[in-house]
């Protein structure tokens, strides 16, 4: 496949007449037929053919009518939603950590703390745990 350069608009211009030319030729398509299929006027075709510019509606018809509208289309990608506009729709769940959580120590004490107060007794008194500033 040859891979052009259109280094100016004109040239750009030039090279979609050229192209669609050859198309509308092998075809066995006459200027008239096509201006006839696209709803255009033979002078828009002609001015496609020549590289002179249109309007892009006129284009557009023109590209429809040779069965290349969703080609050129594919040319320019869908605007999907990003996606931080996703998490905001709902779209992605929240992510998830993989291991399990971690106890806290606070947790770690309350689970104990039956066991704690359970354990020795001195002199019939049970033990009590320590607590932060109980001396003050």
């Amino acid at each position: 496949m040859t891979t052009y350069s259109a280094q100016t608009d004109e040239s750009a211009l030039a090279l979609i007449g050229k192209r669609l030319a050859a198309f509308r030729i092998r075809n066995n398509w006459t200027q008239a037929q096509l201006a006839e299929q696209s709803g255009v006027s033979k002078g828009t075709i002609e001015r496609i053919e020549r590289g002179d510019s249109v309007q892009i509606v006129n284009f557009i018809k023109v590209l429809r009518a040779c069965g290349m509208l969703e080609s050129f289309l594919s040319v320019f990608p869908n605007d999907l939603p990003s996606p931080m506009q996703l998490l905001y729709m709902g779209k992605i769940k929240n992510r998830k950590r993989a291991s399990t959580p971690r106890k806290n120590t606070a947790s770690i004490l309350k689970e104990n703390s039956a066991e704690y107060n359970a354990g020795d007794q001195t002199n019939g008194t049970p033990q009590t745990p320590w607590v932060w500033d109980e001396d003050k």
